[in-house]
């Protein structure tokens, strides 16, 4: 008998798995999902809650399943666009409702969900329930925010990168005209000799201010390189003494007093330029917002071993108890609007810890904050850091 060249043909699938074939292990399979899941029916009785949702709002489903959606869940009511609460306007317009809402977690940590308010019809045509899907979105808005800051700060760089260089023309040409100057005043005869003394001491001002303001530029353009630009070996004291000069106006206008303890022993770290500076400008910024009323910053390097310690401390208010583990949380402050992304430590804090380096603060309330920065030692070893 010969054989067939083609192999059997299975029988075919049913189009749809019986759903008794399921029901018993539906709940496992609700409680498997990785979305926070809950169900209300169109009384707002809570029907049904997964094992992600009660964790994650610290319930339990005995005290949930039952009761009135008011009395336990985490209505929206007033956070956000809307007042109303979702799940009724998703019954009433019998169409799904988005919404991104910022909710704090049983251990009070701040997180960003998107939550999905589906409507299941019923045989009347009218909503019997709604299955609201909780997704938290908190690190993917981590993200987003940081390359939206990221992308800013490229455009300030470049900004500033640009007026930098079109400073520097002029300045040049001032310095060319200051020198001479000084050179015509050195064959001039007719001067009595305390009108030269009065013009080179006029010319000597001109050309210490213009220098200033030709080092100033070169300081923005250190602070304004790109994110990718390769590791180099960085001087520690110098881009301290460089975030310093930037915002010595700022300091000298808020009455806030500078003391500089920079160990010259201190060897250079093997980081990114820009970032290093970054790091001095976020934390010696968040000093000068926090002593509004003027105080003291004293900025610290020091070289011990396999370690170089840079210390930025203030005598502002300080930071509560209840903030210190949350600080380094993105998009975490309690600036006034306006004032701050709750960014700056959370970048920070990624950029030393890039650099191989540790970060911590010593802070109570009404001694200030003292944040202290370890960077390692150590051979570039011919990568990037």
């Amino acid at each position: 008998m010969a054989h067939s060249r083609f192999p059997a043909v299975p029988a075919p699938l049913p189009a749809r798995m019986d759903i008794e074939q399921v029901r018993h292990i539906l709940p496992q399979l609700i409680d498997a999902l990785s979305d926070a899941v809950v169900v209300v029916d169109r009384t707002q009785r809570v029907v049904a809650a997964n094992r992600r949702y009660l964790e994650t709002f610290g319930n339990q489903r005995e005290a949930v399943v039952g009761t009135h959606c008011l009395d336990v869940l985490h209505c929206p009511d007033g956070d956000g666009e809307s007042s109303r609460c979702s799940a009724c306007e998703a019954i009433e317009l019998k169409r799904t409702v988005r919404r991104v809402r910022n909710m704090t977690d049983p251990g009070g940590a701040q997180h960003r969900w998107e939550a999905t308010y589906n409507p299941v019809i019923g045989p009347d045509g009218e909503v019997s329930h709604i299955v609201e899907v909780w997704r938290d979105i908190t690190e993917r808005s981590d993200l987003e925010a940081q390359l939206a800051h990221s992308e800013r700060l490229a455009s300030l760089g470049t900004l500033a990168a640009g007026v930098a260089h079109e400073l520097n023309n002029p300045m040049a040409a001032i310095l060319a005209g200051v020198e001479r100057l000084r050179r015509w005043l050195t064959r001039e005869q007719h001067l009595a000799p305390h009108d030269k003394e009065d013009v080179d001491a006029v010319l000597h001002g001109i050309e210490r201010e213009t220098q200033r303001c030709t080092e100033t530029t070169e300081k923005l353009l250190l602070l304004a390189q790109p994110y990718r630009a390769t590791s180099a070996w960085v001087d520690l004291n110098r881009a301290v003494r460089d975030t310093l000069s930037l915002l010595n106006y700022q300091m000298s206008k808020q009455g806030i007093a500078v003391v500089q303890d920079l160990d010259p022993a201190a060897p250079p770290v093997w980081a990114r330029e820009s970032g290093i500076r970054g790091v001095c400008m976020n934390l010696l910024m968040n000093a000068v917002q926090a002593l509004r009323d003027g105080g003291m910053v004293t900025v610290r390097t020091r070289y011990a071993g396999s370690t170089v310690t840079l210390e930025i401390a203030d005598t502002g208010p300080g930071i509560q108890p209840h903030h210190l583990d949350r600080i380094w949380d993105p998009f975490f402050t309690t600036k006034p609007i306006g004032q701050g992304t709750g960014l700056g430590l959370s970048i920070t804090r990624q950029s030393v810890t890039r650099y191989g380096g540790t970060i911590r603060v010593e802070s109570r309330p009404g001694a200030g904050a003292h944040f202290i920065i370890e960077f390692p030692v150590r051979s570039s070893g011919g990568g990037d850091v």
